[in-house]
């Protein structure tokens, strides 16, 4: 089967629904070590902002910190 339309990354870009989203995870606790964090940015399709937040805290469940970076 062949679709009839193709949506792409770049469609979605020119159509304003690609969100950026900063994550911030808490890396795996070393006997002794402070507790450390990392920022994972996610791009995620959605036709608004708080879709795309609520998919990445859906995937990131364990996040420390979430902004919307458009």
């Amino acid at each position: 089967m062949q679709p009839d339309i193709t949506v792409g990354w770049q469609q979605h870009l020119r159509n304003g629904n690609v969100h950026k989203v900063l994550v911030e995870l808490a890396m795996q606790d070393q006997k002794g070590e402070p507790e450390q964090t990392y920022d994972v940015e996610v791009h995620v399709v959605a036709p608004n902002s708080n879709l795309a937040q609520y998919i990445v805290t859906t995937m990131y469940p364990d996040y420390e910190s979430i902004s919307i970076l458009n």
